[in-house]
């Protein structure tokens, strides 16, 4: 536990360079923003929560990684580079990796190997990357960039195939004994792989950082950040079963873990105002600490349907509640997914009834909220939001990423929304949906897009990036989901797209 490797692999990230930032969501129009997938036929909206929406002068752009998709996220370096997971390969026999070259048909399946995929030219080209010079299971992975330092995090479930290539030891890829924690302090050109054992199929755990707290331990190397990586010890399958969510802390950027605390546990909680029955936790909930920048971490803690908030200070060694004056725990306006913004304040974003993504800001650490803000345009309205995911940069730029299902079928439109200064009283929002009306993202009912999540992120510049999987009854030409596919077990195309401005900077 906490011996790390570094391997050497190939792709090399390309660097870009900076761009012009505009006040706001939007940035300056390149030509590289007319060649990776943006529709100069196609305008965002512009609108305030109460529904109010005028053309705005941003395009939708969506492309094709190249590769097969499933459960997917996308972060940006801080070059501007995108890294997205999975990228899934699907060579030999019916797609299982394990006989290269052999006939058949191969269509992408949860035993296909994969691994991430990164541009350097927003969205242009993509290039194949193997963390740890391996191919991993390409499910209930995390995908996580420290903003101070630009490391890319990487959690897999498994190697895949077993026994695997690359730099890591044949006793870290037993299946379901470890989980896999891998750090790049290059954008992906070298990796370090930490195999922490006693973790049975871990879904969709999550990476975090902060800086070291007011008399906390000192990082060591000199890295900036405490890093800390939460995830559940056992895959959760409905069963009445014993189960934690455990946390570990870095002190030298991914190199190296060490345990700090157990977060939620049933049937015994960790907080007694859980009473008896434990704290509630699943594959996909959003109970995952988020870093503040005076070194503190918050969490969400559910209590059946109580959602508490809870405040480390310590390094993720204790989880106690927030309390108002009067020393009473306080309670979310709902349980959605949190994050914090460099001042501190915390944002909120939530699902009001089918098709309403509510934005709620806390300025006092969690123990206030503001009214909430319907993030979702008119469009999006109409329809049921399956699946979401937010991200904010800087001081209260909050983006979103969304499924809105097109009445009970099994096609989906997938939504971009941004608003630039969440903190405003009435902020203005920039939304759109990034596929074509005649060119649906589908797949198969009632699985919701493929599986758990998608993803979102914010460029340094801070431009939108959401990330989204789709599966294809058929080719259809000239799309960027269905080209070249056909039906499929899983999600057969890897997709990403953001919201591109057409106007020069000021």
């Amino acid at each position: 536990m906490g011996f790390g490797r570094f391997v050497r692999i190939g792709g090399v990230v390309a660097l870009v360079g900076g761009l012009a930032v505009a006040a706001g969501p939007v940035r300056a129009g390149t030509t590289a923003d007319k060649l990776a997938g943006c529709d100069p036929t196609r305008s965002a909206v512009q609108y305030r929560s109460d529904g109010v929406a005028s053309p705005a002068p941003a395009q939708p752009c969506l492309v094709a990684t190249g590769f097969g998709g499933s459960e997917t996220q996308v972060v940006s370096l801080n070059d501007g580079s995108l890294v997205y997971e999975p990228a899934i390969l699907t060579p030999g026999l019916a797609g299982t990796g394990f006989l290269p070259g052999a006939p058949g048909p191969t269509p992408t399946t949860q035993f296909s190997p994969g691994g991430l995929s990164i541009s350097g030219d927003r969205g242009a080209t993509w290039s194949f990357n193997r963390p740890a010079g391996a191919t991993w299971v390409p499910q209930d992975d995390a995908l996580y960039v420290d903003r101070t330092t630009g490391r890319l995090f990487f959690y897999a479930l498994a190697a895949n195939p077993i026994p695997t290539a690359g730099g890591v030891p044949l006793q870290d890829q037993v299946p379901a004994g470890e989980a896999h924690l891998m750090m790049s302090a290059d954008g992906g050109t070298t990796w370090n792989e930490t195999g922490l054992p006693g973790f049975v199929e871990s879904e969709n755990p999550r990476f975090a950082s902060a800086p070291p707290p007011a008399h906390g331990t000192p990082t060591a190397g000199g890295y900036a950040d405490v890093t800390y990586w939460c995830g559940n010890d056992t895959i959760n399958l409905g069963m009445p079963i014993p189960g934690y969510r455990a946390c570990y802390r870095s002190l030298d950027g991914g190199e190296s873990w060490q345990f700090a605390s157990i977060l939620a546990s049933a049937p015994v909680p960790q907080h007694s105002q859980c009473g008896t029955s434990g704290e509630t936790f699943t594959p996909d909930d959003p109970g995952y600490p988020e870093g503040a920048p005076d070194g503190s971490l918050y969490a969400e803690v559910n209590c059946g349907k109580t959602t508490y908030l809870a405040h480390s200070t310590d390094e993720a060694a204790t989880w106690p509640l927030v309390a108002d004056a009067s020393g009473k725990p306080v309670t979310l306006p709902a349980d959605g997914e949190l994050r914090v913004g460099t001042d501190g304040q915390l944002f909120l974003v939530h699902l009001s009834g089918a098709s309403t993504l509510d934005l709620q800001v806390s300025r006092d650490g969690g123990v206030t909220w503001s009214a909430p803000l319907d993030m979702t345009p008119p469009a999006a309205r109409a329809g049921s939001v399956v699946q979401w995911a937010i991200a904010e940069r800087g001081v209260g730029e909050v983006a979103a990423s969304y499924l809105v299902q097109r009445g009970s079928g099994s096609d989906y439109d997938g939504y971009l929304s941004v608003t630039p200064d969440a903190l405003d009283a009435s902020p203005l929002f920039v939304g759109a949906a990034l596929n074509t009306a005649s060119d649906p993202m589908r797949t198969s009912a009632p699985a919701q897009a493929r599986d758990d999540y998608i993803g979102v992120d914010i460029t340094p510049d801070g431009t939108p990036w959401g990330s989204f999987a789709a599966s294809c009854p058929g080719p259809v030409p000239g799309s960027p989901a269905c080209t070249g596919q056909s039906s499929d077990p899983e999600a057969n195309e890897a997709v990403a797209g953001r919201l591109a401005a057409v106007w020069p900077a000021p």
